[in-house]
């Protein structure tokens, strides 16, 4: 019997097709949608410190120098006395925890008489000395360029050691002219202790470092894509609150809109100078927080082909590998082609929604099905294929953690004021902390989402902020 060889070629292709079978699933739309999400302002109550005792400090080292000199007319008789007034021990602060401090400035008051005697002015060899302690009160304001506006009054003079002098035999009773000369350069005085109060509580410096620094990107990822969370500050405002009686507090309001960045480099940009202080705080340490971040898709498919390209699967008597794979948006939601190789040459397509979870705070490419199309290829092409395998395999890489994001707030505020010399020993950490997905859009080239986070932040300062070693006042 003669077998012609185009009889034999039928059988050996269909035998070859059952062996390797190729489908051409038809693919899902592509969106064409090309926009960006708005992102809502956010809001940051932000706790500046300046512990007093800090203050106190500085104050003495400010004053060590002469506060005054001044020439005293002292009677109709051409008498007159040259002093000089210095502090003799440290000016020791007390605040009332809200917006008073009461100053003990302890002076001594060193002097030299030209008296006229018969003629003759004489002058003392020995500088007369006389010490007391001057109360002063203040009132502490901010104007509106962040500057301490202290308003000073001098409450009363304790006399110490009186003022001693005996000239040729002559004594002079100076606590009459030395009180008097007190009386008349009090405001001197007053303008010396407030210029000191000013040039030391810094406030309007520590908070342009709060403005500046905080709007630096900080590094949130540092796996596979490094991810940078960046703040656009768009206002600040301040106000005194009461706190306790060794910390002056001012509650910081910053309005900012926040984002992920994928190079820091380029949203590095020059702040907008510091807005004026219009003292329309609360006093409650809270956040509202929105973050914008953008996931390209040309991203996620760089990370999602490290992962599927290794996969393969073994079914009986038939083994399946992914030679590629793609995540592309859609009107309903995001697709996944796959491309499959070895017993079974396809391109199928799975489909999935965007998802929260908000117990473990993140965003899933969930509810994974594969397209009606794809379905129904396989189903006809390979009854052998198990469709959750695919599926199973993929949807741990599906995932996307936002804590991180958020994490990371606590760590702006903290590197905002971290080297300002009286606000760098503050912790801050979240109570409550409520994070969900606000808003999310998926486009021709991304996934955008816009998370929002509410908390009430805790502020606690850390113990070596006043075990640490002060130096002494001379």
């Amino acid at each position: 019997m003669r077998v012609t060889w185009h009889r034999l070629l039928i059988p050996i292709c269909v035998l070859g097709f059952q062996a390797c079978k190729q489908i051409e699933a038809p693919a899902p739309a592509r969106i064409s949608l090309d926009s960006t999400l708005a992102i809502p302002e956010s809001e940051l109550h932000v706790p500046v410190y300046f512990p007093v005792q800090e203050q106190e400090d500085l104050i003495n080292e400010k004053l060590k120098d002469k506060i005054i000199q001044a020439h005293l007319a002292i009677n109709k008789k051409e008498d007159s006395l040259h002093i000089s007034v210095s502090r003799f021990r440290p000016v020791t602060l007390a605040y009332d925890g809200d917006h008073g401090i009461t100053y003990k400035l302890p002076v001594q008051i060193d002097g030299f008489l030209d008296s006229k005697v018969l003629g003759i002015t004489i002058q003392n060899k020995v500088a007369m000395r006389a010490r007391v302690i001057i109360t002063l009160f203040s009132e502490l304001y901010l104007d509106n360029k962040w500057n301490l506006a202290p308003k000073t009054e001098l409450k009363k003079i304790e006399w110490v050691e009186n003022p001693k002098l005996n000239v040729v035999g002559i004594n002079f009773n100076l606590k009459p002219p030395i009180e008097k000369a007190l009386e008349n350069n009090k405001q001197k005085i007053v303008d010396k202790l407030d210029e000191s109060a000013k040039d030391i509580i810094k406030i309007r410096s520590s908070i342009e470092k709060l403005w500046r620094d905080i709007q630096k990107p900080i590094r949130v990822n540092r796996k596979i894509v490094p991810v940078w969370l960046k703040v656009d500050a768009t206002d600040i405002d301040g106000k005194l609150f009461a706190r306790s009686k060794d910390t002056l507090m001012i509650m910081a309001r910053l309005n900012a809109r926040t984002y992920s960045v994928l190079d820091s480099a380029a949203a590095v940009t020059k702040p907008a100078p510091l807005p004026r202080l219009r003292r329309e705080v609360d006093e409650d340490p809270s956040l509202q927080v929105y973050a914008h971040a953008t996931l390209p898709f040309k991203m996620l498919n760089e990370i999602i082909s490290q992962v599927t390209d290794t996969m393969k699967f073994q079914f009986p008597g038939h083994t399946v590998r992914i030679h590629s794979s793609e995540i592309y948006g859609t009107p309903e939601g995001i697709a996944i082609r796959i491309n499959l190789r070895g017993d079974l040459n396809a391109n199928v397509y799975l489909r999935g929604t965007i998802g929260f979870d908000t117990l473990t705070k993140q965003l899933r490419i969930e509810n994974f099905t594969f397209d009606l199309n794809s379905e129904q290829s396989l189903l006809n092409a390979a009854d052998w294929f198990a469709h959750d395998v695919i599926i199973d395999r993929i949807k741990p890489y599906m995932i996307i953690p936002l804590e991180n994001v958020f994490d990371v707030i606590p760590v702006l505020i903290n590197k905002g004021i971290e080297k300002g010399k009286l606000g760098q020993k503050i912790n801050i950490h979240f109570e409550t902390f409520d994070l969900n997905v606000y808003q999310h859009l998926v486009t021709t080239d991304n996934i955008q989402i816009i998370a929002s986070v509410k908390g009430r932040a805790k502020v606690e300062l850390q113990k070596a902020l006043f075990d640490k070693k002060k130096k002494t006042a001379k």
